[in-house]
């Protein structure tokens, strides 16, 4: 007996082309993906239109987008009001964009691709275009390539910008008949080559340091490999890197100071324990595992940063709220 056919992955489409020219914009903003609200700010230069469509590939979701010229801006009030915050990696096969990446300049032009941290501001402007992109939740991309600090506006293009393209490419003609089972391998090439693309992008640009990058990187990478997030302190980080309380604060002020990273960081632990499968851990273990002193403590905090409860959020079976 033949086994049964295989499903093939979900696809997602969308597109403004039947609608009204001067409904398109607007219908699109309001479109609830992937978040219920808009991730970024922006203002078309032209007439606008977009035809999109997506798909899982193991933990990435890949996006195939046509648009029309517009600007984007991703504000720090943005940042701060979302629980969307990803690595994204837009590949650009037709068109251009330029603009600012958190202070670094960029310019992508066709056949080369960029990395955008959703966490950190960004403005930029684009021509109509066609792209590929790969969405990466932020541990899978701390797995990858380690911090990813540096990534943030950084271009790559070339023989490694070509290589990710084609299996881009490859894997958007075969999408409609390809089933989760051979995703999941397609999701293992993506990130090897994309590994490969930091190496070789970290070793050919002069990496964007500003005065405190390089502090606040390592006091990340203190908080991840030593400290843990649950003990980490401004005092323990001090005490780590051997620095002033006044240096580790400037290091971090575009996050607010270090106290707000760390709690933004134990906020977004604490989302994640209570989207997860089993939903079984009680709220008062998740205060105490993540640092907050106890659960009315882990309440306030995260309902000022999402707008309900820990328990009202856990109740929403995992669909969390946001931009999009």
């Amino acid at each position: 007996m033949s086994p049964p056919p295989q499903s093939a992955i979900p696809i997602l489409r969308y597109s403004t082309q039947d609608l009204q020219p001067e409904a398109r914009h607007a219908a699109w903003l309001e479109r609830d993906w992937p978040r219920a609200k808009p991730t970024f700010l922006t203002v078309p230069t032209e007439p606008f239109n977009t035809v999109v469509a997506s798909a899982p590939i193991g933990q990435l979701l890949f996006v195939y987008t046509e648009i029309t010229a517009m600007t984007w801006e991703r504000r720090a009030q943005d940042i701060r009001q979302s629980d969307f915050q990803p690595l994204i990696v837009n590949m650009m096969v037709q068109g251009a964009a330029q603009g600012d990446m958190d202070g670094r300049p960029f310019l992508e032009p066709a056949g080369s691709y960029h990395f955008q941290d959703l966490a950190r501001p960004s403005k930029h402007e684009s021509t109509a275009s066609l792209t590929y992109s790969l969405i990466l939740p932020r541990d899978l991309a701390r797995a990858w390539f380690g911090s990813f600090e540096d990534l943030h506006g950084l271009v790559v293009s070339g023989d490694m910008a070509s290589g990710l393209m084609d299996l881009a490419n490859t894997f958007w003609q075969l999408m409609p008949g390809l089933a989760p089972e051979s995703a999941l391998r397609f999701e293992r090439a993506f990130l090897e080559l994309l590994a490969a693309g930091v190496e070789a992008g970290r070793s050919t640009q002069a990496a964007f340091v500003r005065p405190g990058d390089a502090l606040r990187a390592a006091a990340i990478e203190a908080i991840d490999q030593k400290l843990g997030i649950e003990r980490a302190s401004p005092s323990e980080l001090c005490r780590a890197l051997n620095v002033q309380i006044d240096q580790l604060s400037a290091a971090f002020r575009r996050d607010g100071g270090v106290r707000a990273y760390l709690l933004a960081r134990r906020l977004d632990e604490a989302r994640v324990a209570l989207n997860g499968l089993q939903q079984a851990e009680p709220i008062g273990n998740i205060a105490h595992r993540l640092g907050f002193s106890d659960a009315a403590h882990l309440s306030r905090a995260f309902r000022q940063r999402f707008g309900l409860s820990p328990s009202d959020y856990r109740k929403m079976d995992g669909s969390g709220a946001g931009d999009h």
